[in-house]
């Protein structure tokens, strides 16, 4: 006869695979998500990795399979927002290398982007995090205002003022750019 406890731990079983399987299909869109909010590969895959394990010792408050996805999403995107907030503190800035410094490659990978889209990628990495955040998964991954609130942990109105002032500050940059 199985007992409730064994039951438990079958059921704990199979949530830690389904989480397991789902990180391995997910890996890249969530370190896409987190490099949105962070702007750099290296501190995204930090929050990614922070994140997962956030997640891992976490996992026994999920209690709906179905809403794994967004539960994730909303871990991982918090830990990039805290990641960037970190990196643009002042020992942050003192100790990481400047935007302007980089690695020296065999070439220049930009050479080939179109100068809008440089543009507004240089726009979009001048907002905050939260509002990198928002922009990411609202405009990006398609999250809906209420959903994107839940992720970030924020009201639906704040969601909205920070999607309004990051459109008006990306079509502001963009058409300083044009001039």
């Amino acid at each position: 006869m199985v007992t409730t406890e064994q039951s438990a731990e079958v059921e704990g079983a199979r949530s830690d695979a389904a989480i397991a399987a789902f990180v391995v299909e997910h890996y890249d869109r969530l370190l896409g998500l987190a490099r949105i909010v962070c702007r750099d590969t290296a501190d995204a895959a930090d929050a990614v990795q922070i994140g997962l394990e956030q997640a891992w010792r976490k996992r026994s408050t999920l209690r709906d399979g179905a809403l794994l996805r967004p539960w994730l999403d909303r871990i991982v995107t918090r830990e990039a927002i805290r990641v960037s907030r970190n990196r643009s503190s002042w020992l942050g800035r003192l100790f990481s290398a400047r935007a302007e410094v980089a690695w020296i490659e065999t070439r220049d990978e930009r050479a080939s982007e179109p100068p809008t889209y440089m543009a507004l990628r240089a726009a979009f990495g001048r907002l905050s995090p939260e509002h990198r955040a928002v922009v990411g998964l609202h405009l990006h991954l398609g999250y809906s205002v209420a959903e994107t609130a839940a992720i970030v942990g924020a009201p639906d109105e704040t969601v909205r003022s920070r999607l309004r002032a990051a459109k008006q500050r990306l079509r502001s940059d963009l058409e300083e750019s044009r001039s």
